[in-house]
């Protein structure tokens, strides 16, 4: 009977060997991540502060929106082929600004409706 219950005693061990490894390889990851986490706060909060909105950049007072110009160009005579031209072969357009006085209906988009497709703008018909 003796040699049975060494038997089993080594059994029992074995599978205790065998329950703590995935115990102490967890408890390992879980330290590596609180120490990851402990290490990226101490360096963000050795890191300047965001700039308050006092201290961020300003646009003047009379400028207008970034990219905005106000402008009309002659527009580009396009040579007539019987082919299709590409757009190589357009080569560069370089239009000059166009300095006459513009009036209100040029200005405007000439009696088109403003809205896009499928905005409930007037109908042209049925």
């Amino acid at each position: 009977m003796n040699a049975s219950l060494t038997h089993g005693a080594e059994l029992a061990a074995k599978d205790h060997i065998v329950g703590i490894g995935p115990l102490v390889a967890g408890i390992l990851v879980v330290c590596f991540l609180i120490g990851a986490f402990l290490l990226g706060r101490r360096i963000m909060l050795r890191e300047p502060a965001p700039p308050t909105p006092d201290e961020q950049p300003h646009r003047p007072a009379d400028a207008g929106l970034p990219g905005e110009v106000e402008g009309h160009r002659r527009p580009a005579e396009v040579p007539q082929s019987e082919d299709r031209l590409m757009p190589y072969e357009l080569g560069r357009s370089n239009t000059e600004p166009d300095t006459s006085p513009q009036s209100e209906n040029d200005r405007k988009w000439g009696g088109a409706s403003s809205g896009g497709f499928g905005s409930g703008g007037p109908t042209t018909g049925g």
